[in-house]
């Protein structure tokens, strides 16, 4: 008889307290600060990583998982009596990390790299389905089947308060920085769910506008929409939840599961304290 586990990288936003609740398996990444490596959300919180950008003048890195992070945790799955296995990761574009699962084989453990394209919730709200079906008693290939056939239906939206750390990590080109500097306006960045890319989608002069585009993303996204998945989330920036929620109402409200996060030290390294945005995961 099949068991199936599912595995996501941290990256995905699921925080240790809603993996447990989920039956879903964390693999920890990594952020350098100062020469000194700590396990995202094991190590350093949301709050502590973001804590140092403000009074820190050097550029965070990351790293993904080690080959040794990754036995260790596929060990674990092992013996908790599981010998299937759907792996997670962020977008390739972004991390090695699904080259590590790719390239990693544990006997006794037949396993699935999925990689979601995406990062933030939008690559948890994967593993989220992934086990949602698992629970209903789909079979190992339906649940990879589903999740290739949901693969373009995750999309984030968010902006930043400034390019400067996506630039240096070289995430986008120099000219996304000089059009923000230039015009002093703030962006709307998209991933591309084929190539799982940044994309500027469009940028506004002010937070209240970009708000108001926020809002009009989320409504047109699920106007025919019957079911959703929705997060809303800020780096850095906690007052932001209150404002998205008094934009997105009716769009929060109406989502069938809702989660509220802090965008986790791997992902923050690479985009500075002062982001907010949300997350819809269409189901049908």
């Amino acid at each position: 008889m099949e068991k199936i586990a599912v595995l996501v990288d941290t990256a995905s936003d699921i925080d240790i307290k809603m993996a447990e609740e989920l039956g879903i398996y964390l693999l920890p990444l990594y952020v350098n600060l100062d020469n000194k490596y700590y396990k995202d959300r094991i190590d350093i919180s949301p709050d502590e990583f973001y804590a140092w950008m403000e009074k820190s003048d050097t550029m965070p890195k990351t790293s993904t998982a080690s080959p040794g992070d990754l036995t260790e945790i596929y060990e674990r799955i092992k013996s908790d009596g599981y010998n299937k296995l759907i792996a997670i990761s962020l977008s390739s574009h972004f991390s090695s990390t699904n080259n590590l699962m790719q390239m990693f084989d544990a006997d006794g453990l037949e396993t699935y790299v999925f990689d979601s394209k995406n990062l933030t919730m939008t690559e948890g709200f994967f593993a989220i389905y992934a086990k949602e079906l698992i629970d209903q008693g789909l079979s190992f290939e339906e649940v990879i089947d589903k999740l290739n056939q949901k693969r373009n239906d995750s999309h984030v939206f968010f902006t930043l308060e400034t390019f400067k750390y996506l630039v240096e990590g070289g995430r986008v080109p120099r000219t996304f920085g000089k059009i923000g500097d230039a015009l002093s306006v703030k962006p709307i960045i998209t991933v591309n769910p084929e190539e799982g890319t940044f994309k500027l989608m469009k940028v506004a002069r002010g937070e209240k506008r970009v708000l108001r585009e926020l809002k009009k993303i989320g409504e047109s996204l699920v106007a025919d929409v019957k079911d959703y998945y929705l997060f809303y989330g800020h780096g850095g920036y906690d007052q932001a939840l209150a404002k998205i929620e008094d934009s997105l109402g009716d769009v929060i409200a109406n989502a069938k599961k809702v989660y509220k996060v802090q965008i986790s030290p791997t992902l923050g390294a690479n985009t500075g304290p002062g982001l907010f945005g949300f997350g819809i995961f269409t189901l049908d």
